[in-house]
């Protein structure tokens, strides 16, 4: 069997390509990997929408970095931005992890520009690494929720322009344990970090209430870099939570769900017979991030998964 391989790409439906393009490749500095105009049959057919529903398509990358890659998809008739009246702690997936260098620079940066963010940075500490965190959290196009990070002294692969994407896909669950055992069992993930974390800047950068704080797993494949990671979250103390997976599919606004690309996809159908997950086969696809044989599936939690043969 060959190397774990972390999220291929994930997928992010927008009312205008070309704003995104703006934020990830003109602001970030992410690569172009590829773009594609009009109907995209192959991808239609996987998502079950009319052959015309798919307008513009564009793959974004961290340059050097093959994993956690951006897939924009722009649609004819969107429905609803999955996140759109959403509250911080609702079910579903969440975050867009970026990590930056030099985050308060940024920071008064991108707001001397107009953008607007949820709260101030704040710092913590990650105590089972023993690393300096700051972070931020800052409302994206289409609703989505982009979190800046920076783990100070870090050395990691980035843009030119100090920003590296997707380092984390953040989705929120309700049972936590049994999320990550799936992700672990039926696409190799392993364990990178394990954390509770409570205390005043969880409550107020989360809108928790007093006690409040969350668990989380950040599951990752055999990459050097930290990209394309799964990180499960789950809050305890949260009075309300919707279950957004069920509205995150497209033509849908927002984070939508993610791609992973294997060596032996025979394997990954096996353990999901042995599980008695139900998987959908839809052949051989010729997509933008790439030709091969691809099924989806849902996780315990309702996040949908779709895994290419490379």
């Amino acid at each position: 069997m060959g190397s774990i391989r972390s999220i291929d790409t994930i997928i992010v439906g927008v009312q205008n390509i070309n704003e995104a393009i703006e934020l990830w490749v003109n602001q970030f500095g992410l690569d172009i990997v590829s773009e594609r105009e009009g109907i995209d049959g192959d991808l239609s057919r996987l998502w079950q929408l009319e052959d015309d529903e798919i307008t513009k398509q564009a793959l974004l990358a961290t340059p050097k970095i093959d994993v956690g890659k951006i897939h924009l998809v722009q649609f004819k008739n969107p429905s609803t931005a999955v996140r759109q009246n959403a509250n911080a702690t609702d079910l579903g997936p969440k975050n867009l992890d970026v990590t930056c260098l030099d985050l308060p620079s940024k920071y008064d940066e991108l707001i001397k520009m107009g953008y607007q963010f949820r709260s101030e940075y704040v710092g913590y500490k990650i105590e089972s690494i023993g690393a300096d965190v700051l972070e931020v959290q800052m409302p994206g196009h289409d609703h989505t929720n982009i979190i800046f990070v920076e783990q100070l002294g870090e050395k990691i692969q980035l843009s030119k322009r100090g920003y590296g994407g997707i380092t984390s896909l953040v989705t929120i669950v309700s049972e936590l344990d049994e999320e990550t055992d799936f992700f672990m069992d039926i696409l190799s993930l392993k364990e990178a970090l394990s954390e509770d974390l409570f205390g005043e800047h969880v409550e107020k950068m989360i809108g928790l209430p007093k006690g409040g704080g969350l668990r989380l797993n950040l599951l990752e494949g055999d990459e050097l870099d930290r990209y394309g990671r799964v990180e499960l979250v789950a809050y305890i103390g949260a009075e309300k939570q919707d279950d957004l997976y069920k509205i995150a599919n497209p033509p849908a606004l927002g984070t939508l769900h993610c791609v992973f690309r294997v060596e032996d996809i025979d394997n990954i159908k096996n353990k999901l017979r042995k599980r008695s997950v139900s998987f959908k086969e839809h052949g051989l696809l010729d997509l933008i991030y790439g030709k091969g044989e691809i099924i989806s599936f849902r996780s315990p939690a309702g996040l949908r998964i779709e895994v290419q043969q490379l």
